[in-house]
C-alpha cells in the first residue's frame, strides 16, 4: 500500500497516522526530559552537560 496501489485518500490516511506517530514521540521525550532534569539528574556546569549518579 505504501509503494503503490494506494488511493490518494490512503496515502493520505497514512500521512496522517505518521504525523501522529511523530508528534506523539516527541511529546514523551520532552516528558522524560522535563522529569530527568526536575529530579536534578542533568546539570549543567559552563557548557558541559552530565547525568549526576
Amino acid at each position: 500500500m505504501l509503494l503503490g496501489n494506494a488511493t490518494p485518500i490512503q496515502a493520505g490516511i497514512v500521512q496522517l497516522y505518521v504525523l501522529v506517530a511523530l508528534l506523539a514521540v516527541e511529546s514523551v521525550a520532552i516528558l522524560v526530559v522535563l522529569e530527568i532534569v526536575a529530579r536534578g539528574l542533568l546539570t549543567r556546569f559552563g557548557t558541559h552537560l552530565f547525568f549526576r549518579s
